[in-house]
Order: structure tokens, then C-alpha cells, then sequence
């Protein structure tokens, strides 16, 4: 054995010495074998990988990214073309499709247009990439348990909001976790390094409430979790009101103060700036004599991250401007030029203010929440 490998050696340094001859006294530098050999090994490697993902990519390349989510019921494809639509339906029966796109898109019309031809229903439900409010899953869950059946569900290239809807159809068939995750997949085009990973974070944050309490999937609770208790990121909260007056003297102003507890999986993170961070906000009307244009109110502009199960108190200051009346305050946290919390599934606080002129009668003196 070591002779065979010495003698390969003395190959390689031959090869070596033959890449320098000469002609007319002139040497002349060629490639050297092992070279060639390296190129061809990357060649043939690159031409393996490359065939590789032809196969894997298939169905994203050439069949519109079409596949079975639940054989018979439920299928997932990029946008289909009008002339492949008409095929799907004639083939598999279809008599529901649900677009997932954002924007309408092209050939939106047309699309309509065909499935509402074979008397079928066309639903539209506007996912981006990102984790939608809890409204938008509501929708999603409420239409997946009531479409009629066979059912197509689309996006764009049937990627990341397609296998979305379809994890969330996976689990409504009372499959798990582990095989909901599958519809994240190679096969669906689905790039873990490339593809963002937002939309799968929903089933994550499921997967954290139901360890939580100590539970298994069924899709009742996943029914339950959609309706009461998902919100996405870090835009759930818990607010509580402290010691609030009934009202107030007009142009005297008031502080209202509120407890805020921190029920996402994230932290919040406070800023001094009015324009960027998350801070305590209202929306304020005026509701007699008449509802007059809205105002809105900031409080909390700190400087602190609240993480995950942690409370901050936040005040609010009511302008000694406002004229006498009743007044509806929604009270929310804001992250700034993003979001309102309540936007996206948490729970806001209302209740009506009274200004009132001068001290009210000693029946109004009482303190404590609205």
C-alpha cells in the first residue's frame, strides 16, 4: 500500500516537472494535470448539484409549484395561470380557491373570473411575509374549516404564504406540529437562509402556548389559541388602570396613570423620542355636544426595555385645553410609525372622561375607574 501511494507520488511530481518543455529553446508553461483534473472534479460536482436541484425544484420550475397539502381536499400552488386554473378544476374537481396575495395582483380579474364561471367560490385573504394580526389568522382558520372542497390555496410563487396556509390546514386536519412544519419545505421552494422565517414563527409561539400549559396539539385549541390568545412579535400587552379620577376640572388637566405588563414572547423597548419606539398612547373624542375631531395623546417617552412578563408604570397627561364634555379614551400602547398593539390582536382600554366646569356636585367627588 505505501508503494502504490509513493508511486502515485512520483506520478504527480512527473505531471509537475512535464508541465515546463520548451520549443525552439524557448520553455513554455502548461497546465498542470492536477489542475485540470481539480477543474474537471468542479465541474462534475457543479453539474451533480445542479441536476440535484432541478429534481428538487421541479414542481417551483415547471408546474406552477402545485402539490397536495391533504390528498382530495386541499392544494397549494404559485399563481395559477386563466388556462391552467380551467385545467386544475376539470381535473381535481376544485370548488374553492383562496388567494393569499396582499395586492390583487395581476391577472387577479381573470382568475375570478374563471373559477366564478364553474359556479365555485374565490376568497381573498391579503398575507404579507411577515406574522399577520390576529384578525387576519381568524379569517384564515374561519375560511380553511368552512371552504368548499376541493380547495386551492395560492400566493404568488406558493412559497412562504402558501405553505403558511397550508401548515395552518395541516393542523386544522388534526396532523401535528412536526408535519405542519413540513410545509416549509425544499420541495416547495422554501430556502431557510434565503426565505424569511416570520411566518413560521406563528407555529413556534403556538407551540410555546401549548408547552406552557402542559398540553398536545388538537385543532380546537389551535381553534382556541387563534381566537383568545395569538398575537404576533412583541405586540401584546396588559393594561391596567391605577387609581383613574371620574373627571376633571376643565383647565386644570389631569395625569391619568396605568400599569403595563409585558404578555409577549419579546421585549418592549421605550424610547424618548416621539417618532420611534413604543410608547403609551390614546385616541381621544369629544362625545357631546357633538363627536368632535380626534386627538391623540402620548405618554411613557422613556428610555427602558421591558422584557417578557415584566410591568412598567406609564403616565398620560390629560391638556388642560379640553373643553367641557364627556370624552371616549382608547388607551393603547403605540410603536411609533408601526403599529397600534390593538392592530394586531392585543387588548386596548376605553372608558369616557368627564370635563366638567368648576368643582361638581359632592356626588361627583368619587374616585376610581370610569
Amino acid at each position: 500500500m505505501d508503494s502504490f501511494i509513493c508511486k502515485l507520488g512520483e506520478e504527480e511530481e512527473n505531471d509537475s516537472r512535464m508541465a515546463n518543455i520548451s520549443e525552439g529553446g524557448k520553455e513554455i508553461l502548461k497546465p498542470q494535470a492536477s489542475k485540470s483534473r481539480g477543474l474537471q472534479y468542479a465541474f462534475v460536482l457543479a453539474a451533480l448539484f445542479a441536476v440535484t436541484g432541478l429534481w428538487v425544484f421541479r414542481a417551483v420550475l415547471f408546474d406552477e409549484n402545485f402539490h397536495p397539502v391533504i390528498p382530495n381536499a386541499i392544494y397549494r400552488s404559485a399563481q395559477p395561470s386563466p388556462g391552467t386554473l380551467e385545467r386544475r378544476i376539470r381535473e381535481l374537481g376544485l370548488r374553492s380557491v383562496i388567494n393569499l396575495r396582499a395586492d390583487e395582483g395581476k391577472g387577479f380579474e381573470a382568475e375570478k373570473a374563471v373559477i366564478e364561471s364553474h359556479r365555485g367560490d374565490f376568497h381573498v385573504i391579503g398575507l404579507s411575509v411577515f406574522m399577520p394580526p390576529r384578525a387576519t389568522l381568524r379569517q384564515l382558520v374561519h375560511l380553511l374549516d368552512t371552504a368548499k372542497r376541493p380547495l386551492l390555496l395560492h400566493c404568488a410563487a406558493g412559497v412562504e404564504r402558501s405553505g403558511f396556509a397550508s401548515a395552518i390546514a395541516v393542523l386544522l386536519s388534526g396532523r401535528d406540529l412536526a408535519e405542519a412544519r413540513k410545509q416549509f419545505g425544499l420541495t416547495y421552494g422554501f430556502v431557510p437562509v434565503i426565505c424569511p422565517p416570520d411566518l413560521r414563527n406563528v407555529l413556534n409561539n403556538y407551540e410555546h402556548w401549548l408547552t406552557g400549559r402542559g398540553w398536545f396539539h388538537t385543532p380546537d385549541r389551535f381553534r382556541r389559541w387563534t381566537e383568545n390568545d395569538y398575537v404576533p412579535y412583541f405586540y401584546r400587552a396588559r393594561l391596567e388602570p391605577l387609581g383613574m379620577p371620574a373627571w376633571v376640572a376643565r383647565g386644570s388637566g389631569a395625569v391619568l396613570r396605568f400599569r403595563a405588563i409585558n404578555t409577549s414572547l419579546q421585549p418592549w423597548r421605550f424610547l424618548p423620542e416621539h417618532d420611534r419606539g413604543v410608547h403609551l398612547g390614546a385616541k381621544v373624542r369629544l362625545l357631546e355636544p357633538s363627536v368632535g375631531q380626534e386627538v391623540e395623546l402620548r405618554g411613557g417617552l422613556l428610555d427602558l426595555t421591558v422584557g417578557p412578563t415584566e410591568a412598567v408604570v406609564l403616565e398620560l397627561q390629560v391638556p388642560s385645553f379640553f373643553e367641557s364634555g364627556r370624552y371616549q379614551f382608547f388607551v393603547d400602547l403605540v410603536d411609533e410609525r408601526v403599529k397600534w398593539f390593538s392592530e394586531m390582536g392585543s387588548d386596548p382600554i376605553t372608558f369616557e372622561l368627564r370635563v366638567e366646569d368648576g368643582a361638581p356636585p359632592s356626588g361627583k367627588r368619587e374616585k376610581g375607574h370610569p
